[in-house]
C-alpha cells in the first residue's frame, strides 16, 4: 500500500537507518560481530519498511514479527554476558507477547468483515457491529502498547540496556514507533468502536509514569529509555485525542532527537558527585515571565495549528504545549550565570522559533495525511480527557516544586516501577 503514510514513513525510516548504521561502522569498527551486526541492522530496517507499506494482514504480522525478533537480536546478541542473553529472552518474550495480540486483533476483525487487507476491514467495520469490531480494535491496542513499551510492558525497554547504542538508536528511533503506524492505520476502526479512551488513559498514565521514573535513574542510558516511554505515552494519548498526525509529527521529530540523544550519549556522562550542593536561583519575577511564557506559547501554538480554540481535545493538547513551554522556560530562567537580561531575550529567542518549526511539521504531516480517514478529527472532551488533564497538571504542580524529593514512598515505588529485570542488569 503505497499512500501518504507509507511514503512519510519510509523516507524517515530510510533516513534514521542510514545515520544510526553508518555511525554503527566507526563506532563498532574492529569488532568481530561488526558484518552481523550491520547484516541484521539492515533487515531490521527493512522489516520496519515493509511494514509500514503492509496491506494484507498476513503481510503486517510477518513484517511486525520479523521485526521483533531482530530487535531482540541487536539487543542481547553481540555482548557475549549472561546479561545480554537475559536482556535478549525479555525482549523476544515481550515482542511475541505484541505480535500474539496484533495477530488476534487481525484475524478477529478479518474473520467478522470477511476481507483480509486492512483497507477493506476499515471500509468494512464501519457498517459492522461495532460491539464485535471493538474486541478486534482493543487487541490491536494491546499490541500498541506493548510495543511503545508503556506501564505495565515497559520491562523489556527498562531491561535493555546491554544493547550496543547503535542498536539502542534503533529501537529508540525507529522500532517504539510502530504502535503508532498501526493505531493510525486503523484509525476509523478506534472511532467507530468507541475505544480512544483506552488510549488517552493508557498514554497518559503511561507517560507520567517514564516522566517520574527518569527521575530516579542514575545513568543517562536508563534516563533516555525513561524518556521514551514518556513519549511514547504521550504519542498514544495524541492518538486518543483523534490526533493521528500530531502523533506521526511527535514520532518523527522524536525519532530524530532520540537518535541523536543516543549517539551522543557518551559525551553526556559527566563527573559530579551524587549529590550535588548547586542550588536554583529563584526570584520573585521568575513566576509571572514563566506563566506569560506558556500563555503566549499557548496562543501561537493555537493559532499556526488551529489547535486549542474549541471546546475539544484540541484543548488537551494545548494545555500540555503551556506545560511544556512553562517548563521550558523554568530550565532558562534558572540559569544564575546569566544576567537577568541575556536570560529575559533568550526565551523568547529558543521558544518563538522551535514553536513555529513544530507546528510547521505539524501542518506539513497534517496536509501530507489527508487522504487517510479519520487521521485528524478532535474529539469533544470527554471524562477520560478531564481526568487525565486534571493529573497532569498535578504532577506538572509536583514536578516544578520537587515534592516528590520529599515522599519516600512515591521515590521508591518509582523506582520499583523503573528496574529492568534482574538478571539484565550489567555487574
Amino acid at each position: 500500500m503505497v499512500d501518504q503514510l507509507s511514503l512519510v514513513m519510509s523516507t524517515a525510516v530510510t533516513l534514521f537507518s542510514s545515520i544510526v548504521l553508518s555511525y554503527s561502522g566507526r563506532y563498532l569498527a574492529g569488532y568481530a560481530y561488526l558484518p552481523k551486526f550491520m547484516l541484521n541492522g539492515l533487515l531490521f530496517s527493512f522489516a520496519v519498511i515493509l511494514m509500514v507499506i503492509s496491506n494484507h494482514i498476513a503481510l503486517f504480522i510477518t513484517a511486525w514479527l520479523c521485526m521483533g525478533l531482530l530487535m531482540a537480536k541487536l539487543i542481547g546478541e553481540y555482548t557475549h554476558t549472561e546479561e545480554s542473553v537475559g536482556s535478549k529472552r525479555t525482549a523476544r518474550n515481550y515482542f511475541l507477547m505484541s505480535a500474539f495480540f496484533l495477530s488476534a486483533g487481525f484475524i478477529w476483525l478479518g474473520y467478522t468483515t470477511g476481507f483480509w487487507h486492512i483497507t477493506n476491514i476499515v471500509e468494512a467495520s464501519a457498517s459492522a457491529d461495532p460491539s464485535i469490531i471493538k474486541l478486534g480494535g482493543i487487541l490491536l491496542i494491546i499490541a500498541a502498547i506493548i510495543q511503545s513499551a508503556l506501564f505495565p510492558f515497559h520491562r523489556w525497554l527498562m531491561s535493555s540496556m546491554t544493547a550496543p547504542t547503535p542498536a539502542s538508536a534503533l529501537m529508540h528511533a525507529g522500532f517504539v514507533n510502530a504502535g503508532a503506524v498501526l493505531l493510525a492505520r486503523v484509525a476509523p476502526i478506534l472511532f467507530g468502536s468507541h475505544l480512544l479512551w483506552i488510549l488517552v488513559i493508557a498514554g497518559g498514565i503511561g507517560a507520567l509514569i517514564g516522566k517520574f521514573s527518569k527521575f530516579m535513574q542514575p545513568n543517562v542510558k536508563q534516563k533516555l529509555a525513561c524518556s521514551t516511554t514518556a513519549q511514547m505515552g504521550f504519542m498514544l494519548l495524541e492518538c486518543g485525542l483523534g490526533f493521528f498526525a500530531a502523533a506521526i509529527t511527535h514520532l518523527i521529530l522524536h525519532g530524530f532527537y532520540k537518535a541523536y540523544l543516543f549517539l551522543s550519549s557518551g559525551d553526556a556522562i559527566e563527573q559530579k558527585p551524587v549529590i550535588s550542593n548547586e542550588k536554583e536561583s529563584w526570584n520573585k519575577w521568575h513566576l509571572p515571565v514563566m506563566l506569560l511564557s506558556g500563555a503566549v506559547g499557548g496562543l501561537i501554538f493555537a493559532f499556526t495549528t488551529g489547535k486549542g480554540l474549541h471546546l475539544d481535545s484540541g484543548l488537551f493538547l494545548n494545555l500540555v504545549i503551556v506545560l511544556t513551554v512553562i517548563h521550558g522556560s523554568r530550565d532558562i530562567l534558572k540559569h544564575s550565570s546569566l544576567s537577568r537580561t541575556t536570560r529575559l531575550v533568550t526565551l523568547p529567542a529558543i521558544i518563538i522559533p522551535a514553536l513555529l518549526v513544530y507546528a510547521v511539521v505539524f501542518e506539513l504531516i497534517d496536509t501530507l495525511l489527508t487522504t487517510i480517514p479519520m487521521i485528524q478529527v478532535a474529539t469533544p472532551l470527554s471524562w477520560a480527557q478531564i481526568f487525565i488533564g486534571v493529573l497532569y497538571l498535578i504532577s506538572f504542580i509536583v514536578i516544578e516544586l520537587k515534592l516528590y524529593k520529599k515522599s519516600s514512598r512515591l521515590y521508591v515505588y518509582m523506582l520499583n516501577v523503573s528496574q529492568p529485570k534482574s538478571n539484565t542488569i550489567l555487574h
